[in-house]
C-alpha cells in the first residue's frame, strides 16, 4: 500500500472504507507501521493502544457492510491527548505522582469517538500537568517537530499536532486553556479549532487529579486538530454533542451569517498588541494572507487592541488559572507554582505573579471580583464583533523555537524575547473571554517552519468559522506535509 494514503484527508479514507477499497484492519496496521518507523524520532505518541485498536478494527470489519453498526467513522484510526482517560490505559499527564494512574473508564471524549466507530491508536505526548508551550517532562521523551526535530512541537497538545502533521493519525482531539491547541497547530502546520469555552474537560480528563473534590474550571475547551478543514468539521461534529444532564454543549444558535463567497466578509486584523508584535516573518505571512483576502474582495480593517483591556485579560487569566490549579493542591504545591511563574515571567511585558498569587490564595472575594471583571472583558471583545465577522492575528510571535526546557528568552530575528511574551499574548485573550478561534496554515518562514494564522469569532460561531476556514483553504491555505515523513 502506498504510504501517502496515510496523509489523505479522513473524509477520503472514509470514502475508500465505505467503497470497500480498504478495511479498517488494513488501515490500522498501516498507521502502526508508520508509527513504528517514525515515532521514535518524534515521540508524538506515548501510550500505545494497539491491542484494543486491532480488536476494534477487526470487529468493525466483521460488521461491515452493515454501515449502521460501524458508526460514522467506519473504523477510522485516530489519536487523543494523553490527558483524556482511555479505559485500561494510563493517564499520567507526564507527572511522576500519577505515573501509575490507570483509567477505569473512558472519558466522555473517548467514549464518543468509540461510539462513532473510531479506532483509537493511542494517546499523544503532553508536558507536565499540561502547563507549558513545549512538550517534555520526566516520564516521556521530548516531542519533536516534524519540520525540524531540533524545535518544539508546542504544547500542551504538542504530541497530537506532531502526530497529525507526520501522518500518524487521521485526526487528534486536544484541549486548550491558554493556547494548547492553537500553538501546536501553528508550529506543526496543521488546522486546529479551539471551540467556545465548555466544561467537557472535566469528564474523564486530568487535570483535575483523580478523586479531586474541587469542581471549578474555566477558560478551557476541547477541540480537534487535522490536516483539512473538512476533517476539523468531522471531528467537531462527533465531540460536540449535547450533554443534557450536565448542561454542557447545549445547542446555541449564534445568529452569525455563513456567507457564500469571501467577498461578503468583513475582517478585522492586527499584528501587534501594544505589548508585543509578531516577528517580521510572521508579519510577512499574515500580510500575505490579508492581501489574498483583499484580492478576493474581503473587506479588511486593521485595528489596534486596547492596551488596558489586554493587560486586564492577562491578569484575569492568571488569577483564574491560579484558582483552577490551586483548588485541589496543598499549600506547598501552590508556593512552588508561584516560584515557577515568577521565574517564567521574569522580564515579561506583563506581570502575572501578583494575580496568580491572588488566585492561588483561594480567597472567594478575589475570585468574585475576577469573575465580574471577566464579564466586562467579554462584553468589550464581543462589541468588536459588531463590526467584523472574524478577527485575524498571529498565533505566536514566531514559528517553533529550539527546544528550551529551562524556558529562557527565545531568540528571534536578533531579539531575545521573554518566554511568555513569545507564546501567549495572541492566544490568552480568547481563553479569558471564551471565544472560539481557528488556526489555519499560513505559510512557511525563511527557515522552512510553519506559521499558523489565528481567526477568532464570537461565541458559538464554530460552524461559521469552519465554513470560512473551508473558503480560505480553497484559495491555497492548506496543510503541506513534512517531506521526511511522507
Amino acid at each position: 500500500m502506498d504510504k501517502p494514503i496515510l496523509f489523505l484527508p479522513a473524509k477520503a479514507l472514509l470514502s475508500k472504507r465505505v467503497a470497500g477499497e480498504i478495511t479498517s484492519t488494513e488501515l490500522t496496521n498501516e498507521y502502526y507501521a508508520h508509527i513504528k518507523k517514525h515515532n521514535k524520532i518524534l515521540n508524538a505518541i506515548v501510550i500505545d493502544n494497539k491491542r484494543e485498536a486491532i480488536e476494534t478494527a477487526r470487529r468493525l470489519d466483521l460488521a461491515f457492510p452493515d454501515k449502521g453498526s460501524c458508526g460514522v467513522l467506519h473504523g477510522l484510526p485516530v489519536t487523543i491527548k494523553e490527558s483524556f482517560n482511555l479505559k485500561g490505559q494510563k493517564t499520567t499527564v507526564n507527572f511522576k505522582m500519577l505515573r501509575d494512574n490507570v483509567a477505569t473508564e473512558d472519558s466522555v471524549i473517548a467514549g464518543r469517538l468509540k461510539e462513532a466507530g473510531a479506532v483509537i491508536l493511542g494517546k499523544t505526548n503532553v508536558p507536565t500537568l499540561l502547563y507549558d508551550n513545549q512538550t517534555f517532562g520526566p516520564l516521556y521523551p521530548t516531542a519533536r517537530n516534524p519540520y525540524d526535530t531540533s524545535r518544539t512541537t508546542g504544547g500542551s497538545t504538542g504530541g497530537g499536532a506532531a502526530a497529525v502533521a507526520a501522518g500518524m493519525t487521521a485526526f487528534e482531539i486536544g484541549t486548550d486553556i491558554g493556547g494548547s491547541i492553537r500553538n501546536p497547530a501553528s508550529f506543526c502546520g496543521v488546522f486546529g479549532l479551539k471551540p467556545t469555552e465548555n466544561q467537557f474537560i472535566q469528564s474523564g480528563h486530568v487535570p483535575p487529579f483523580p478523586d479531586a473534590k474541587g469542581g471549578f474550571i474555566a477558560m478551557a475547551s476541547v477541540g480537534p486538530l487535522a490536516r483539512t478543514m473538512a476533517d476539523i468539521e468531522l471531528a467537531w461534529s462527533i465531540i460536540n454533542q449535547p450533554e443534557w444532564k450536565y448542561l454542557n454543549s447545549l445547542p446555541v444558535v449564534s445568529g452569525r451569517i455563513k456567507h457564500d463567497v469571501l467577498s461578503a466578509y468583513k475582517i478585522g486584523w492586527f499584528d501587534e498588541t501594544g505589548l508585543v508584535e509578531g516577528s517580521e516573518s510572521t508579519k510577512i505571512i499574515l500580510h500575505g494572507f490579508i492581501d489574498k483576502l483583499t484580492e478576493k474582495g474581503v473587506k479588511i480593517y486593521k485595528f489596534k487592541l486596547d492596551e488596558q483591556w489586554l493587560r486586564q485579560t492577562f491578569e484575569i487569566w492568571s488569577t483564574l488559572f491560579g484558582f483552577i490549579a490551586g483548588q485541589n493542591a496543598p499549600w506547598l504545591f501552590r508556593q512552588a507554582m508561584k516560584l515557577k511563574f515568577r521565574r517564567l515571567t521574569k522580564g515579561s511585558s506583563f506581570n502575572a505573579i501578583k494575580p496568580l498569587s491572588n488566585g492561588l490564595s483561594m480567597d472567594f472575594k478575589i475570585f468574585s471580583i475576577a469573575l465580574r471583571i471577566r464579564q466586562e472583558l467579554i462584553a468589550q471583545l464581543m462589541s468588536w464583533f459588531d463590526d467584523y465577522d472574524f478577527i485575524v492575528s498571529p498565533t505566536s510571535i514566531g514559528p517553533a523555537f529550539e527546544h528550551n526546557p529551562k524556558q529562557k528568552p527565545i531568540k528571534c530575528e536578533g531579539r531575545a524575547i521573554p518566554y511568555p511574551d513569545y507564546n501567549f499574548p495572541f492566544t490568552l485573550p480568547y481563553n479569558v473571554c471564551g471565544n472560539p478561534s481557528l488556526i489555519i496554515p499560513g505559510g512557511f518562514s525563511n527557515e522552512g517552519l510553519p506559521v499558523g494564522i489565528q481567526i477568532a469569532g464570537p461565541h458559538y460561531s464554530e460552524n461559521e468559522l469552519i465554513h470560512f476556514g473551508k473558503l480560505v483553504e480553497d484559495i491555497g491555505f492548506k496543510f503541506e506535509p513534512p517531506k521526511k515523513f511522507v
